[in-house]
């Protein structure tokens, strides 16, 4: 057994497939699928079974794919830190990022990477945040950009920046000339547009408007802030959108953005493992971006 047996056997459980296991792990399948036989003839166990179409993982395989993710992570974690303390950096690094800062955060994030560390690569992994917090703790991720408080104890947070939720309303809508901070009791006969469900400002927003007696009808209907400002623009609705959303473009053609009272706010956090000496390091770099 070695280090490259357990990515095998973790390629197939992630990907429930060998063809496309061994092309994340670049080699052939039928490299991969003798190595994993090899595993279970040395471990005396059954770790998948094996059918023309998919590949299911046995009770006995998913335990040891737990544990061969442990090793993995611990082994990684080892090499970032003896390379960290010789003054160098990983090759790579992978980060993720959610859709509601990515595209607006992503070109800071990664001109501050260049900056400290221009020999290091970022991999850009975009998903909602419970996705990018289990891969954080199981090592297929070296940290994330999240806006949600972390759930997992072997996870610790770095906060990067407080970000203000602006109202979002059509140019024709009654609030638009407002000069004043706006009440979010006032949007209580308005239609709340929303993204679906699993983005975590969907749910910041409807707190704060339910906390605030501002919710009256709400629709999840969208997948991404630049849908919703087409159907604001429309007349479809409003909504709570993120300043930084519009930092580089505070007019746009059709919405009006209004301050609210009291001001929601979302904290951007860098989420690390405990454990990773590399995360500390990202933590210093990406607190300055």
């Amino acid at each position: 057994m070695n280090f490259r047996d357990l990515e095998y056997l973790v390629a197939v459980a992630e990907h429930g497939h060998f063809g496309q296991a061994a092309q994340a792990c670049h080699v052939s399948q039928s490299t991969l699928s003798l190595q994993l036989q090899k595993l279970e003839a040395d471990l005396g166990v059954q770790l998948v079974e094996r059918t023309n179409r998919r590949v299911v993982v046995t009770p006995t395989g998913l335990a040891f794919v737990a544990r061969a993710r442990g090793i993995l992570r611990a082994r990684q974690e080892m090499l970032d830190e003896a390379a960290i303390e010789v003054g160098q950096m990983p090759r790579e690094i992978s980060l993720g990022l959610i859709p509601t800062i990515a595209p607006y955060r992503l070109g800071a994030v990664l001109a501050a990477m260049k900056s400290a560390y221009p020999e290091t690569a970022v991999r850009v992994v975009e998903d909602v945040t419970h996705a990018l917090e289990k891969r954080v703790t199981q090592g297929g991720l070296d940290a994330a950009i999240t806006a949600t408080p972390i759930l997992d104890s072997l996870l610790e947070e770095t906060v990067l920046m407080d970000d203000e939720l602006l109202l979002a309303v059509p140019t024709e809508h009654g609030l638009a000339g407002a000069k004043h901070r706006v009440s979010a009791e006032s949007l209580r006969t308005d239609r709340l547009l929303l993204l679906k469900d699993g983005h975590c400002l969907r749910d910041q927003v409807l707190d704060f408007c339910t906390a605030h007696g501002g919710v009256g009808q709400n629709e999840s209907i969208a997948t991404s802030i630049e849908t919703l400002i087409a159907l604001i623009r429309h007349g479809a609705g409003v909504t709570l959108m993120p300043k930084m959303a519009i930092a580089d473009r505070p007019q746009v053609e059709g919405v009006k953005f209004l301050r609210l009272e009291p001001s929601p706010v979302r904290r951007v956090r860098l989420i690390t493992r405990k454990t990773s000496r590399l995360g500390q390091v990202l933590a210093r770099v990406f607190g300055h971006a």
